[in-house]
């Protein structure tokens, strides 16, 4: 943004360089009926800067115009004037729900408008700017004209901007008008929303009015009933809704058996023990399926075809379709929490309870649920039929304190689980309970201080605030269980994945994290907007919050998009998986085949999987609109961020690279650095991860390679040299003990015949000390072998060694002992 006003900037100064010029020409040239000064005193040189060229401003408009495929001026003025009658619509008096939403709707058909107009105008101005940047500056005075066919040029490229300009200023300006005026529509919803929540009852004590409730109830039964009985008396054709009437219960009996049948079919677990969390869950989704489609399919079809067949008059029909909307809310509800507490089948049981508990709670819940319903229903009635004050005040306060005091016995039900799976640590934490203690406190007092209307507003809230979070949580158990399914391969995703993908557990269950959090990152995303339109959020400013969230904002100068982030991720996903697979077929296709040694392929191995990381990311960011131009801003902040805290880190990534290019080590070498020896295993960009001979795997920092002393057994070859000291008594052959020596080394067959085996002869005294040296593979262990034979031919030789005992004075006496 910064650089379009700066360019914008740079065509005014042009436009106005190119004015000033003209004018100092003109100011230069006699008038025209004035002569010209015959005698010059001096010669001067021809001016360089002529007068900017005549351009035709109604040709270019006109090409301008085409080009975008919008008229500028009229559009603009279109804006201008339907902004400003929704902005007169917008102060009229009592603006209700229905037209404040025609407002709303009215401006985001404008601000689509206008998006229309900025998206087509962008490319044409960037596309005229860098034309103008190709020209290059104007020339200066004391430089040579451009051509006139150039200066002409600019100067339409400078008019056509001026025009792109006073676009783009007119779209900032009207998404701001339009910003202002979605606010103010916000601001009056939320204050009629909140006048109408605050307002108090007077009657709420008195006598008079619980007194006249109860005689205005067989009266506006009778209303309700004179309704449908009346609209019955008007049915042209009785037996065709007689007839709607048998298919639905021949529905109801076959869907009935299809899922008492097929529940049956899913929960079946044929090991010992309670089945996993996986296929707990997994079953779960489809019992609970199978047990809502019985009722809520039939009720449906029964209130479609009466409506289809028959001419409902308005009350009928609110009455009747919130029969049927409360009665699918109590059927599911049942189905769900049946599911979930399984009291008459504890083995699948997705929430850990006893019997008694999931009983209670089961049946707590499908109370709460038939009186939320019965009770939404009457209160939907009352105000069809136009019920006296008194009903409507005494059934709004006795739902809400029903519903309350139910929720407080839900509440004060311990669960007694004795084992937990997966998220299930949710139902112990307090975080959750504190604020619904809270809710049913405030219904309480607000109902009992008359404002019914809040009461009875957290009540719903309470109820339906609490079902999708339930229903939410619910979902984050199908995850989790569906993760677990991939790990195990009695499930069918994870016998899929084995068989199929050839993927084994391990591998099954790091793919499994993160498909879980993106499910449940998609689950949560998804389940904010029913709780906000819970809460007075009107839907089509949650549409715009989201489409702005994930399509794009604006902090400061920034345009921020979680989509094309979130795309950015699975283009490095995707870019990763491919480096990745272009790793190991040149590894198996080219390396191998091509006998390129151990070492040598897994630095090539290793180096190109740097590459791939390297050009995922490039494409990752390319894709989520990283400018390179500014790479040299972040080098800088990269530059300060080693100098501050990074060298070690930066240090041990170079040191990784030289290892990988000079290989002064490399996969499987027997090596001894920093006071640690033992094999490579693993050269990692930071680290070398050495396995001691205890079987300790050690990380070595790359830099110790680099910048210490490192003994590599292995670097050339395998072979490795071992001495092996013996002393015999010196009253034996030193030339018959050298002979033995050499003859159990030749007779060993994972000793080198080259370099050959050797015995020094290396002192004489109290004994003959010898040391036997042999070269040997380090795959192979000759130590203990060489010094069992040699104890072996010794003792069959009649050798014998010397041993030093202590006297009883203390000191040390010489003796002899046979090698036996």
């Amino acid at each position: 943004m910064i650089d379009r006003y700066q360019n914008i900037a740079r065509a005014l100064l042009t436009v106005l360089a190119l004015a000033l010029i003209g004018a100092a020409a003109q100011a230069g040239e006699p008038a025209p009926n004035q002569p010209a000064n015959p005698i010059s005193p001096t010669p001067t040189a021809p001016p360089q800067a002529t007068a900017a060229p005549q351009v035709n401003t109604a040709e270019i408009t006109k090409r301008v115009n085409q080009g975008l495929g919008y008229d500028i001026n009229a559009t603009i003025t279109a804006w201008q004037r339907e902004l400003g009658q929704l902005e007169n619509e917008l102060r009229g008096p009592n603006l209700g729900y229905s037209e404040l939403n025609n407002i709303r709707g009215e401006l985001l058909r404008v601000r689509s408008e206008v998006e229309g107009f900025s998206e087509a105008l962008r490319p044409r101005f960037e596309a005229a700017k860098n034309e103008v940047d190709l020209l290059g500056p104007i020339p200066a005075t004391d430089q040579p004209q451009e051509p006139k066919q150039t200066a002409l040029r600019r100067a339409e490229l400078n008019y056509q901007l001026g025009l792109l300009s006073e676009g783009q200023n007119a779209v900032s300006a009207a998404n701001r008008r339009i910003d202002d005026l979605m606010n103010g529509v916000q601001d009056i919803h939320r204050k009629n929303f909140t006048t109408k929540l605050f307002q108090r009852l007077p009657g709420i004590y008195s006598y008079q009015t619980w007194a006249d409730a109860q005689d205005y109830v067989p009266s506006a039964a009778k209303r309700i009933g004179d309704l449908i009985a009346g609209w019955w008396k008007n049915v042209g054709d009785h037996d065709e809704v007689v007839h709607i009437g048998f298919e639905t219960a021949v529905l109801w009996l076959v869907l009935t058996l299809a899922g008492w049948w097929g529940i049956k079919r899913l929960r079946v677990w044929r090991e010992s023990g309670e089945p996993p969390f996986w296929s707990r869950t997994s079953s779960a989704a489809g019992v609970i399926l199978l047990r809502v489609l019985p009722a809520v399919v039939p009720i449906i079809f029964l209130y479609g075809s009466i409506a289809n067949a028959q001419s409902l008059p308005e009350a009928v029909d609110w009455l009747f379709y919130s029969a049927t909307q409360y009665t699918i809310i109590v059927f599911t509800v049942a189905a769900l929490v049946t599911t979930v507490f399984a009291p008459k089948a504890s083995r699948w049981r997705l929430i850990p309870a006893s019997d008694r508990a999931a009983a209670r709670l089961c049946g707590l819940i499908i109370i709460l649920a038939v009186v939320y319903g019965l009770m939404s229903f009457i209160y939907v009635a009352t105000r069809l039929i136009q019920a006296p004050f008194a009903l409507t005040i005494a059934v709004a306060f006795s739902s809400s304190v029903l519903l309350a005091g139910i929720v407080v016995a839900i509440l004060l039900t311990p669960l007694e689980g004795k084992h937990e799976d997966g998220l299930l640590w949710l139902q112990r934490s307090n975080a959750l309970r504190i604020p619904i203690w809270a809710a049913i406190l405030a219904i309480v007092l607000s109902a009992l201080a008359g404002y019914i209307a809040l009461s009875r507003f957290l009540a719903r809230q309470l109820i339906v605030t609490g079902s999708i979070l339930a229903f939410v949580y619910l979902l984050l158990l199908w995850v989790e269980g569906f993760a677990q399914g991939l790990g195990d391969d009695n499930a069918t995703t994870g016998r899929w994945l084995k068989e199929e993908a050839n993927l084994d557990q391990r591998r099954r269950e790091q793919l499994a994290l993160p498909i879980s959090l993106f499910l449940k990152f998609a689950i949560l995303v998804l389940s904010v907007p029913l709780i906000m339109a819970q809460w007075g959020y009107a839907w089509p400013d949650i549409f715009e919050w989201y489409r702005q969230l994930f399509f794009g904002f604006h902090i400061a100068n920034t345009e921020v998009s979680v989509a094309a982030l979130l795309a950015s991720v699975i283009v490095f996903g995707i870019a990763y998986g491919a480096a990745r697979l272009f790793q190991g077929w040149l590894d198996v296709r080219v390396l191998k085949p091509a006998g390129i040694s151990g070492g040598a392929r897994d630095s090539i191995r290793i180096a190109v999987g740097y590459v791939g990381i390297a050009i995922a990311v490039l494409a990752a960011l390319s894709y989520a609109g990283f400018n390179f131009s500014n790479l040299a801003i972040v080098a800088g902040a990269f530059s300060v961020g080693i100098g501050f805290g990074l060298q070690s880190v930066v240090n041990n990534f170079v040191s990784g690279l030289i290892l990988l290019a000079e290989r002064p080590i490399k996969i499987g070498d027997l090596v001894s650095v920093a006071g640690e020896e033992g094999y490579v295993r693993k050269i990692s960009i930071r680290s070398t991860e050495i396995e001691t001979f205890e079987r300790a795997h050690v990380l070595i920092p790359n830099s110790q390679f680099i910048t210490e002393k490192v003994k590599n057994w292995t670097l050339r070859n395998n072979i490795r040299r071992i001495a092996i000291p013996v002393s015999v008594d010196c009253g034996s052959d030193p030339r018959k003990a050298k002979a033995v020596l050499l003859k159990v080394a030749q007779d060993n067959p994972n000793v080198l015949k080259t370099p050959a085996p050797s015995v020094v002869f290396e002192d004489f005294g109290e004994s003959f000390s010898f040391k036997l040296y042999v070269c040997y593979d380090l795959n192979k262990d000759v130590g203990t072998d060489l010094r069992m034979a040699i104890l072996e031919a010794f003792h069959e030789e009649g050798f014998r060694k010397m041993e030093y005992l202590s006297n009883m004075d203390g000191q040390p006496q010489r003796s002899s002992a046979s090698y036996a």
